[in-house]
């Protein structure tokens, strides 16, 4: 696990990194193949009719040149022979029997034998006898088998009603380790034993995508519960990962948690939801409802029902050249990076606190601006996704990555002119919110979204322009689809305030700084140099950075982020500045951004000496990631 391979990485290896080894898990994008769900590396499956797929169906090939099948009570049946496999010896297509479920000269599985754990030797490889349980049960044992040499016993009756590996003269395993074979047929050539000897099958073809020589389409997934609506209303809320969301918020945000299967539908809703599996089982759909009526259920995004987006308008787009996409990159970079500081601003001077209280009424005026904060921080989080990845497709582009502070002044939205300036969540700038983020029904090339979809237009119709393509149209896709819904969410943020005055949930962040204050100013200053210094050094590294920076990037972000709310809940204004404004080019090297990681560290401790619990135990937490990041940036 922690051993890549060699030349991969320049930084050193963090203590638990798992490297990926299959070609998809290497790709950080959609490429061609079987749906990641279907991964036995990556799927969600059990052995019963399950989630993603049934993994009997996978061990259905665990002996080259047979195929299994474990899903019947009586035992493992034989199902297909690959003729003249050398590991089947005489065996054919006839002697699996006329396919009647009652015919007596079926092949089945009697026994298996072959290590299952790294400190067995040859001598102590265990046999598993198919005669004390069903299919299921010996697939369990199949499933253990490690690669290497394995032996399996085959006979005419079901497993369960089968003398096992008992008829074996000397045992399985010694005829395992032997390699000795044998099918012995009584006078009409029917099947009475066979002993095949074999390495186990590998399932992944070289490149670790499921043999579709194999395996064909469907094959994994073909026993899963039919109909669907059954595997979902078992499935329920705090048992397993279901395919399914089990608790969702109401469409306006306002109520959450709500059981998604709830058969009382009307809002407000009679009830929040309960863990308790006994309690909420009798206020959802049952079975039948939930075949006849499953329209009712929403589409959720963002943990939210919403069921009021149908399908767009499509629009004539004009292509671009390759110089417009990269100046427009450019200048989205600085807007998205805008965009997210005025809505971290935003968000602190909502006068609301980091947590609520158990037991808070959701009603309440604080749980109501403890969710419109909430609200703001998230889309101000996607907002530094998208300064990520936007950043991303211009590295692929061979050009300079901006992360740079934007200037105050800039022009964020073009069309009217909107500058970028860090101001409080009033009315009018909740306004500008929703409107900077409205999906229009009208392309707007102007636009944010509108300039969006016109590059991802652009890169993917010209791959003559962009080589990359696949690569930089996932990317700006991620960004499309991730900002959709932000015009709803600031429009749930302003339902949250809309019963309360603008000096009811705001701070007034215009307190003069004290000595104390100013030391947190530098504080979060050095804390943002820190941050970007860590962005720019992991994207310029890509896959060398072994992901441990943008790790860094993202406790400087935390550490930020609390400083910031103690300035906020002692009425400063948090300022999104860097120190030594000469040395902005800088943040790129990795030098600069060590310079200013140790100044934090430095001033970190002085005001952890400062008086104050709360406040000591919050500057040794972010003592300890700085110097995390020290000593692997020295490293």
């Amino acid at each position: 696990m922690n051993n890549p391979v060699p030349g991969s990485v320049d930084l050193p290896v963090p203590e638990g990194k798992i490297f990926p080894r299959n070609l998809t898990a290497r790709a950080d994008y959609a490429v061609p193949g079987n749906p990641s769900g279907s991964r036995p590396e990556s799927g969600v499956d059990n052995c019963f009719p399950g989630l993603e797929f049934d993994q009997r169906n996978l061990e259905k090939a665990f002996f080259p040149g047979l195929l299994f099948d474990f899903h019947h009570g009586g035992g493992s049946r034989l199902i297909g022979v690959t003729e003249g496999a050398p590991s089947v010896l005489d065996l054919t297509a006839a002697d699996l029997g006329a396919g009647v479920e009652t015919d007596p000269w079926r092949l089945h599985l009697w026994a298996v034998c072959g290590r299952t754990t790294v400190d067995q030797t040859e001598s102590q490889a265990p046999v598993f006898n198919a005669t004390s349980g069903s299919g299921l049960a010996l697939w369990r044992r199949v499933h253990d088998l490690l690669p290497g040499r394995i032996a399996i016993l085959l006979g005419p009756t079901p497993g369960i009603q089968s003398p096992g590996a008992n008829i074996v003269p000397g045992g399985l395993n010694a005829w395992r380790m032997n390699n000795d074979t044998t099918v012995q047929r009584d006078d009409d050539g029917r099947v009475e034993a066979a002993v095949l000897i074999a390495d186990r099958a590998d399932y992944l073809d070289a490149d670790g995508v499921i043999d579709p020589d194999v395996y064909l389409p469907g094959d994994l997934t073909r026993s899963l519960c039919a109909p669907w609506q059954y595997d979902f209303r078992e499935c329920g809320c705090y048992y397993w990962a279901a395919s399914k969301p089990d608790i969702s918020a109401s469409p306006d945000g306002r109520f959450h948690p709500l059981n998604f299967q709830r058969s009382d539908r009307t809002l407000p809703p009679p009830k929040l939801d309960t863990p308790n599996i006994a309690e909420r089982g009798a206020d959802e759909l049952d079975h039948p409802a939930l075949i006849t009526d499953w329209n009712v259920l929403p589409v959720v995004l963002n943990g939210r029902e919403d069921d009021a987006l149908g399908p767009g308008t499509p629009f004539d787009l004009d292509e671009m050249t390759r110089e417009k996409v990269i100046e427009e990159l450019e200048r989205l970079a600085s807007v998205e990076h805008a965009l997210c500081l005025e809505y971290l601003y935003a968000h602190y001077s909502i006068d609301a606190p980091t947590t609520l209280a158990p037991g808070t009424n959701p009603q309440s005026p604080v749980a109501q601006f403890h969710a419109a904060a909430a609200e703001v921080f998230s889309v101000a989080v996607d907002e530094m996704r998208h300064l990520r990845w936007v950043n991303e497709v211009l590295g692929v582009l061979g050009r300079p990555h901006q992360l740079d502070p934007p200037p105050l002044g800039m022009i964020i939205q073009r069309q009217t002119g909107q500058k970028f300036e860090l101001k409080r969540l009033t009315a009018d700038q909740l306004d500008w919110f929703i409107q900077v983020e409205s999906i229009s029904d009208e392309m707007n090339p102007d636009g944010i979204d509108g300039m969006y979809v016109r590059l991802h237009h652009t890169i993917v119709q010209r791959p003559d322009l962009f080589p990359q393509s696949d690569r930089l149209a996932h990317l700006i896709k991620l960004i499309i689809d991730e900002g959709v819904n932000h015009f709803e969410r600031f429009k749930a943020v302003k339902g949250h305030l809309a019963e309360f005055l603008e000096d009811e949930y705001l701070r007034g962040l215009d307190k003069t700084p004290d000595a104390m204050d100013q030391q947190l100013l530098q504080l979060a200053d050095l804390n943002y140099a820190v941050l970007l210094g860590a962005m720019k050094e992991t994207l310029a590294l890509g896959d060398r950075a072994g992901g441990v920076l943008i790790e860094h990037a993202r406790r400087a972000m935390t550490n930020l982020h609390e400083v910031n709310h103690l300035l906020a809940s002692r009425d400063v204004a948090p300022r999104f500045q860097i120190p030594q404004p000469d040395a902005v080019p800088a943040l790129a090297d990795g030098q600069a951004t060590l310079t200013a990681a140790r100044a934090a560290r430095q001033l970190q401790e002085t005001i952890r000496s400062l008086d104050g619990s709360d406040l000591r135990v919050m500057m040794t937490r972010h003592q300890a990631a700085t110097e995390a990041l020290i000593a692997d940036l020295i490293l």
